[in-house]
C-alpha cells in the first residue's frame, strides 16, 4: 500500500524494535537537513547515542529537566513544519505506558498530529537475532541463563499487540501505521523513507548497515570467553576469526526448528492476525 505519511504539523513516532534495520534507518535519518520546511526530516531533538533516546524514560540516560526542555523544543519545532518530523528510538517501544500516553496527549493538545510506524518481524528470527545481539554486546543475559531461556523470557516482552496498543489507544488504531520487515528486508529501509515521502537509494541503505550481528554458532565459544577474560580487543579479534569459519548448517537449523516448536509455537501468527485486524500494514 502506498501512503505518504510526510504532512503538516506531524510528529512520526518510529518505537523501532530492535533487529528490525532500525540503526541504520537511524544513521541515515539523523543525518538529513532539518532546514527544509517541506520534507520530513528526524528530530534535531533529544538525540542522544544516535538516536531521539533522551525521550525515552526506560533509557539509561534519561533525565527528566533534559527531557522537558527537549520535548519542549520538539513540540514547537514539529508544529511550525509543513512536513513531518520523526522521532526514532529502540527504547520507545517498551516504554513506560504512562509516559507514552503522557508524550502523545500533550502534542495532541498543541494541534499537532501523531502517527506512529512500527517495524514487525516473526519472533523466531527476531529472538535468535537478539539473543546474538546480546552476546556481541556482552549485556542482557544472566551468566547462568541458556539460550532457551533466554528467549522465554524476551518473547513475553515483545508480544506486539500489547506493544503496539500502548500508542494506539492514545491516537487511533487509524493513525498506526505497521511494516513487515520480513516481506523485503534487502529494500526495508528504502520503503522507510518512502512512507514519509524521501526516496534512499536502496544501496546507499545497505551501505548504512552499522548493527552487524555474529554467527549463531559462535555464540557459545564468546559467552565462555566472557567468562574468564574481560580483553576486549582479544575479544574483537576472537569474534572476526570465529566469524570467518564454515560452519555445519544443521546446527542453526536445529535450534530455529526449537524456538519455533517450544518457545514461539502460534504466538506470531496469532499476534499477527490481531495485528491485521486493527492496523494498516504500509
Amino acid at each position: 500500500m502506498n501512503i505518504n505519511l510526510n504532512q503538516p504539523k506531524t510528529i512520526i513516532f518510529h518505537p523501532g524494535i530492535g533487529k528490525t534495520a532500525t540503526s541504520a534507518i537511524q544513521n541515515i535519518g539523523f543525518k538529513l537537513s532539518t532546514d527544509n520546511n517541506l520534507q520530513a526530516c528526524f528530530s534535531p531533538f533529544g538525540l542522544f547515542g544516535g538516536a531521539s533516546n533522551y525521550f525515552a524514560s526506560n533509557h539509561p540516560g534519561f533525565s527528566l529537566e533534559n527531557y522537558q526542555q527537549n520535548w519542549k523544543s520538539l513540540l514547537s519545532f514539529a508544529k511550525n513544519r509543513d512536513s513531518s518530523t520523526v522521532v526514532s528510538s529502540e527504547f520507545l517501544i517498551r516504554d513506560n505506558p504512562q509516559h507514552i500516553a503522557n508524550m502523545l496527549n500533550e502534542a495532541k493538545s498543541e494541534g499537532i498530529e501523531v502517527k506512529v510506524i512500527v517495524a514487525v518481524r516473526n519472533y523466531t528470527d527476531y529472538l535468535i537475532s537478539a539473543f546474538l545481539q546480546a552476546v556481541k554486546a556482552n549485556w542482557g543475559i544472566p551468566d547462568n541463563e541458556d539460550m532457551f531461556k533466554f528467549y522465554e523470557r524476551e518473547l513475553a516482552q515483545i508480544r506486539m499487540p500489547l506493544l503496539v496498543d500502548n500508542w494506539a489507544k492514545h491516537i487511533g488504531d487509524e493513525n498506526v501505521f505497521l511494516m513487515d520487515y520480513d516481506k523485503d528486508k534487502q529494500n526495508f529501509v528504502s520503503l522507510f523513507f518512502k512512507v514519509i515521502g524521501l526516496n534512499i537509494d536502496a544501496s546507499i541503505s545497505l551501505q548504512n548497515k552499522v548493527n552487524e550481528s555474529i554467527r549463531l554458532e559462535i555464540a557459545p565459544m564468546l559467552r565462555h570467553f566472557d567468562r574468564v577474560s574481560s580483553n576486549k580487543q582479544q575479544r574483537e579479534e576472537l569474534i572476526k576469526y570465529l566469524n570467518s569459519l564454515d560452519y555445519k548448517e544443521q546446527h542453526a537449523k536445529n535450534v530455529k526448528q526449537r524456538i519455533e516448536t517450544k518457545v514461539v509455537r502460534n504466538a506470531f501468527k496469532h499476534d499477527k492476525e490481531r495485528l491485521t485486524a486493527r492496523y494498516t500494514w504500509i
